[in-house]
């Protein structure tokens, strides 16, 4: 997939296929857009070309009351390149992007992709004060025969409310894991560097590979989870715990994650931890004991369900 940062860049994408969004989290509701651009552009021997920012425009307007994000901008990119798009345009967000008026940016698109067509999602908006809508959208594209295509949002599996963004940072912060991973169409990840913790996990049997807590990110809540690690390529079992584990001492909220049945050193590593099951909310134990007596309940649970599951 190639990836252009600015309208300036692109080049040989003339004629293509355009999905428009925000798409935090790409979660099944955006890939429909996506693969429907997809779909098109094979129709017309163009390519597909995904159009995104790298930010809630909140970041820069209001940045305390900006949305909690479901991926960091390295994990839109990869959960994009996964649909199968062609060509991405990320563009950052910044006070001028916020300040051009949708026909701005439409003539933007114009000038440098003059699409087959684009497709968005039916509650799309665009340009400064979100001015813009898929009313204003067709009525500028048409002026040019470009049709446009707004879906219908996609419904939430036996609800009568569409997938949301939205919805599924409640989901992440209750910590209903399986429900929001039934919703992305992937599991909930975070995504960060391996840090030095105190290796008390090391000393009772159960090695943690420790991450600090991602800033602007949604966080699970404290508890204990079925999680898997992406690391060097690999897909590892593994089971962890956020919170400041409180059965000992002057600690810290943290994420602690212990990979099943394997060993060594993961120090300054940069890994991703996809949050599968939530097993239980953290607990202060009354000793060592009780906590290594818990862990292991933990890790019987954690292999039963990697045994049982095709991952």
């Amino acid at each position: 997939m190639q990836i252009f940062h600015s309208f300036q860049e692109v080049t040989n994408c003339r004629g293509a296929v355009v999905a428009l969004g925000t798409f935090d989290g790409v979660h099944l509701g955006h890939q429909k857009v996506m693969r429907t651009a997809i779909d098109k552009a094979a129709e017309t021997g163009g390519k597909s070309v995904v159009v995104t920012f790298a930010a809630h425009p909140l970041s820069v307007l209001c940045p305390e009351k900006e949305p909690i994000r479901l991926a960091t901008v390295e994990q839109k990119i990869q959960y994009i390149a996964g649909v199968g798009i062609d060509v991405l345009v990320l563009l950052p967000m910044t006070r001028h992007l916020l300040d051009e008026t949708p026909e701005e940016f439409c003539r933007q698109l114009l000038e440098y992709l003059c699409p087959a067509a684009i497709v968005v999602g039916e509650n799309f908006t665009y340009g400064a004060k979100a001015a813009g809508n898929t009313q204003t959208l067709r009525k500028f594209m048409a002026e040019h025969h470009i049709p446009v295509m707004a879906l219908t949002l996609l419904e939430r599996p036996g609800r009568a409310t569409p997938i949301s963004s939205t919805v599924i940072r409640r989901l992440v912060t209750m910590g209903h894991m399986e429900t929001a991973e039934a919703l992305l169409g992937h599991p909930f990840a975070l995504q960060g560097t391996v840090v030095q913790g105190d290796r008390r996990g090391r000393l009772i049997g159960f090695p943690t590979a420790n991450m600090l807590i991602p800033p602007q990110m949604a966080v699970p809540p404290d508890g204990v989870y079925i999680t898997e690690v992406e690391w060097q390529g690999q897909l590892l079992p593994a089971m962890t715990n956020i919170g400041a584990n409180p059965t000992f001492a002057h600690q810290y909220r943290r994420i602690e994650t212990h990979i099943l049945q394997w060993s060594g050193d993961m120090y300054d590593a940069d890994i991703v931890v996809r949050f599968r099951k939530r097993l239980r909310p953290e607990i202060r134990f009354e000793s060592k004991e009780e906590l290594i007596n818990q862990m292991e309940k933990d890790k019987r649970k954690t292999l039963i369900y990697f045994s049982s599951n095709d991952n």
